[in-house]
């Protein structure tokens, strides 16, 4: 039988405070997000995983997740990143979204979204089944 691997891992709170040494592997259960250390960045820096986490309800971003809204709500973006962290989202076929009442993704307090050089607070999305992917660079996110 093969070696057994184990993965620091242990409450999202306490990963922002702990620097992972250079390649190693942490684990937020709590994010569902796989983080590997450089030696120098908080939390250690996010793996894009492969899987949609559903949002149906307000929930917050981790930076690297994926995720998929299966009902009309809100998604709120990480206050901070390492430069070049990426957040995908997406509609799902009957989320419901409209003009009227879209899913709306949040840029955090004091920050914006850029989309074509234009800031705004939030950016909304009406259309299903087209993947868009939020990049954080010099302490804001771009389309």
């Amino acid at each position: 039988m093969g070696r057994k691997i184990q993965f620091r891992r242990g409450p999202e709170a306490e990963r922002l405070q702990t620097v992972l040494a250079n390649g190693e592997p942490g684990w937020s259960p709590e994010a569902e997000q796989l983080f590997i250390g450089d030696g120098q960045t908080l939390g250690g820096v996010p793996v894009e995983m492969g899987k949609f986490t559903l949002v149906d309800q307000p929930t917050l971003a981790t930076a690297g997740g994926r995720y998929l809204f299966t009902s009309v709500t809100t998604l709120q973006l990480p206050t901070s990143a390492i430069e070049g962290a990426v957040v995908s989202v997406m509609l799902g076929r009957n989320c419901g979204a409209t003009r009227e009442n879209p899913v709306r993704v949040l840029a955090p307090q004091g920050q914006s979204i850029y989309k074509k050089d234009v800031a705004g607070t939030e950016y909304q999305m009406t259309k299903t089944s087209v993947q868009r992917s939020l990049i954080y660079l010099n302490g804001e996110w771009y389309l």
